[in-house]
């Protein structure tokens, strides 16, 4: 049953969006001005994750759905223009970064200040007084947020432009060996313009090996934390890395065993060793540990051919001997 969003999750997506619009990018990433690249890519990393909108797929977001995506957006934008030299020296110097005494980071847009004389502003107000309604005097963060969305429009010549931008961003990111990174930005692409065959062929291309990347990433994750006996970590981790399809066999054999350790399930068990075998058919240690789980389920046949299997990759393999043996 899909899960709805918590009102603090509403809430956090309605303060990042806030914070996209009023071009606060530090805030945005949770960084202070003077952050280092490697900082900032870190900052990235970890929001891309957590606001990519594949993450809310089985969540009942409602009319939260375009928010999310505007959010993901503000992020890969906010990352794109500090990453680059160029574009950050650019934002720092038509932005003013301030710090509050809580230590949040805040930036507004630079402007001409001047001095008003108290004559000029009792002017300038009794004149908004007398003709403008209440109603529609504007607060300064209205005004503020305004001035901001009219200038990202003047900079952004129409979508199409936006998504090829993002496009050309992808494809550099696939050349530098960065999958995960080129996904997100051909995710954008793909929703600025949904029927831009191209793009939707290397997202599905693009989007494959990020699966992959971020499975092996999650495998490594597993094994440091099996070498540490954390097994219930392991175990957890084992189980992420197989829903995303990891390719290496020894991660189907782990978490058949630390299952059979922490949580016996044997047809669980059987299923990921098959998987197992199918990834390395030329390891006899797989057959014989699939041969032994079929015979705990009197399943003798299976069994023996498994452990016959065995002898035929390794001859003389003791497992094997003793696992036909006991059938």
């Amino acid at each position: 049953m899909s899960k709805e969003l918590t009102p603090e999750e509403k809430k956090q997506i309605k303060d990042m969006l806030d914070l996209y619009e009023e071009e606060r990018f530090y805030q945005l990433l949770a960084v202070h001005p003077k952050a280092s690249q490697e900082h900032i890519r870190t900052a990235y990393y970890g929001l891309s994750r957590q606001w990519h909108p594949d993450r809310f797929f089985n969540r009942e977001v409602g009319e939260f759905d375009k928010q999310i995506e505007r959010v993901f957006m503000g992020i890969t934008k906010a990352y794109r223009t500090l990453s680059s030299p160029e574009e950050r020296l650019h934002f720092d110097r038509t932005h003013v970064t301030t710090t509050t005494s809580s230590g949040e980071v805040k930036s507004v847009q630079n402007k001409a200040r001047y001095r008003k004389g108290p004559r000029r502003r009792r002017r300038e107000r009794e004149a908004t007084d007398k003709t403008t309604p209440r109603k529609e005097i504007k607060t300064a963060k209205q005004r503020r947020r305004d001035k901001v969305l009219n200038q990202v429009k003047k900079t952004v010549d129409s979508q199409k432009s936006r998504a090829k931008h993002f496009y050309e961003l992808a494809k550099k990111d696939l050349e530098a060996e960065r999958p995960m990174q080129a996904a997100a930005s051909l995710h954008i692409a793909c929703k600025l313009e949904p029927d831009n065959e191209e793009f939707r062929k290397l997202y599905v291309s693009c989007k494959k090996k990020a699966r992959s990347a971020k499975a092996l990433e999650i495998f490594a994750s597993a094994e440091n934390a099996e070498n540490f006996q954390n097994y219930q970590e392991a175990l957890s981790l084992y189980k992420k890395a197989v829903e995303y399809e990891v390719e290496d066999a020894r991660a189907y054999s782990r978490l058949a065993y630390l299952l059979e350790k922490l949580a016996p399930d044997p047809r669980e068990s059987m299923r990921l060793m098959q998987i197992a075998v199918r990834k390395a058919p030329e390891n006899p240690e797989y057959h014989c540990i699939l041969g032994e789980i079929y015979s705990k389920e009197g399943m003798n046949l299976n069994a023996r051919r498994e452990f016959t299997k065995a002898l035929e990759i390794q001859k003389n393999y003791q497992r094997a001997k003793d696992g036909l043996k006991k059938l």
